[in-house]
């Protein structure tokens, strides 16, 4: 039973890396203009989907036929096993996203704290969004900091780190289905963004610093960015979003421990917003308490 389950498991990640949508989007956004409400501004994108649950299925395949990070699927259902989900019933897929504040975007924004990229296209007023594995808790993915694009390789080889030389026995691995970093690699100083062989670890805290993508999504990123391209990495584990006239709130765990208090920094950061007359508090409240990683309509 343990193998027919496992075979099921294996070919059901091939088929779902065969049939799985490219990177979300492209999707048409709009700034606000100034503070407080704008009812013109697009800063809510995709939209909220249903998964109807067969027999096998498990968390890990489903996230990635939607193109979500484990954890934004596991934490949206805190209420599910990861691996015996309930056959025939219906899920809702947590497949709508605020993009994070910014006066102005590069081409590729990573928010750390959502282990997720954003890909604009300002001339065209239009996003791609991806899901990323990031760096464990002693090897975090850095801050606040900007790069470009330095390479771009197809089937690179992995230099691998001399702290973990010892671990595989080698200075370099070659490239092939082994290799953690995948199918592209796209350099940014020390970092990379880059494929992976284990598409499992994409949603969650797995390397020692560099930005994983599933296979199919660092194809598509790789196409659309050139050498040269600039990368931001933040950390925003509250973003706040305008989509026809309403607000909404998108609240996350912070997973490298940086906000002593985070019912205050939100508060905080609403205030600066001039949105704190415009909300429904009960409703911004609870959402920071579920800190579920979907929008929430908190408009008064």
């Amino acid at each position: 039973m343990f193998l027919r389950i496992l075979g099921i498991f294996l070919v059901s990640g091939v088929l779902s890396a065969a049939s799985s949508a490219w990177g979300a989007g492209p999707f048409h956004y709009r700034l606000p203009r100034g503070s407080g409400l704008d009812p013109e501004a697009v800063t809510v994108v995709g939209q909220p989907q249903k998964h109807h649950i067969v027999r096998y299925e498990n968390m890990y395949k489903i996230a990635r036929q939607y193109d979500l990070g484990f954890w934004e699927l596991a934490r949206y259902h805190r209420q599910l096993d990861h691996f015996y989900l309930p056959w025939e019933t219906d899920i809702d897929i947590p497949s709508q996203w605020i993009i994070p504040e910014r006066s102005s975007y590069p081409g590729y924004l990573i928010n750390v704290a959502e282990l997720r990229g954003y890909r604009f296209f300002p001339e065209k007023g239009e996003v791609r969004t991806y899901p990323i594995g990031i760096g464990v808790l002693d090897y975090k993915t850095p801050i606040g900091q900007r790069f470009r694009v330095q390479s771009k390789s197809v089937n690179p080889g992995w230099r691998i780190p001399k702290g973990l030389q010892a671990k595989y026995g080698m200075a370099y691995m070659p490239p092939g289905e082994d290799c953690p970093v995948g199918s592209r690699w796209m350099g940014l100083s020390h970092y990379g963004l880059h494929g992976t062989h284990a598409p499992m670890g994409v949603g969650r805290l797995v390397s020692h610093g560099c930005i994983r993508h599933y296979p199919e999504d660092i194809e598509q990123l790789f196409d659309i960015t050139s050498v040269g391209t600039p990368v931001e990495l933040i950390y925003e584990p509250v973003k706040f979003g305008f989509l026809k006239g309403r607000v909404f709130v998108e609240v996350h765990e912070d997973i490298y421990h940086k906000i002593p208090d985070l019912l205050k920094y939100a508060v905080t950061r609403l205030s600066n917003r001039g949105l704190a007359g415009q909300i429904n508090w009960t409703k911004f409240l609870r959402a920071v308490e579920e800190r579920n990683g979907a929008p929430v309509d908190i408009t008064r």
